[in-house]
């Protein structure tokens, strides 16, 4: 139980440097006031979905829905960058190995003609809530009991920072590494059900935070 806690405290800072690797130096604390441009985002609870894939067996996957507005003054690239970690170790990248036909699935059953894709959904981004972007983050269920679940997404803030973290070559050295202003989900998942349709999502809290 004690470890479950823990992770909660430690998950941003434990996946805060680039690339993973551990800083020497705690991330900088967003700007308060930031001068940088940051979209509107809004976005609902993860769900799960089953898809066949081509053997005829079910896989099970996560999806979150999210609606991104570009309020920023000016029409800017937009490339979102979900990350999953789990407090049973996991750390994956959504969108990685799914098949268009999960995204077909969701599309269905979401209902929403105008929901894009992860990867149709990058691109140009012009302003105002009219041109708003209708997308998904999707990963596959991971096979772990997991307890914990934290989402990071980036792409929604031009606001950076520049950090010490060892250098991979020599340990003795450090090197400058850019992180970048990203918004936390944290989700608790009780229970131990037999599938992720049984699974309760209980939200815990949203921050942001330099990773």
């Amino acid at each position: 139980m004690g470890a479950k806690i823990i992770f909660s405290a430690v998950a941003a800072l434990a996946l805060s440097a680039a690339c993973l690797v551990p800083a020497l130096t705690a991330a900088p604390e967003p700007a308060l006031v930031t001068k940088a441009w940051e979209f509107k985002f809004t976005y609902e609870t993860p769900r799960p979905i089953a898809v066949q894939n081509i053997r005829g067996e079910w896989e099970w996957y996560w999806y979150l829905p999210y609606k991104v507005v570009n309020n920023t003054g000016q029409e800017r690239l937009f490339i979102p960058e979900v990350t999953i970690a789990t407090d049973a170790g996991d750390i994956i990248q959504a969108g990685k190995g799914v098949r268009t036909a999960v995204f077909d699935a969701i599309k269905k059953r979401i209902g929403n003609r105008l929901l894009e894709s992860p990867t149709d959904v990058v691109g140009q981004f012009r302003q105002d809530e009219d041109n708003a972007k209708d997308s998904v983050a999707i990963w596959p269920a991971t096979k772990h009991n997991v307890d914990r679940l934290t989402l990071f997404i980036a792409g929604l803030s031009g606001e950076t920072a520049v950090i010490k973290v060892p250098d991979p070559a020599d340990t003795t050295k450090t090197i400058d590494a850019l992180v970048t202003k990203t918004f936390m989900i944290d989700y608790e998942l009780p229970g131990a059900p037999t599938n992720p349709q049984e699974q309760s999502v209980v939200y815990k809290g949203q921050k942001w935070i330099m990773r």
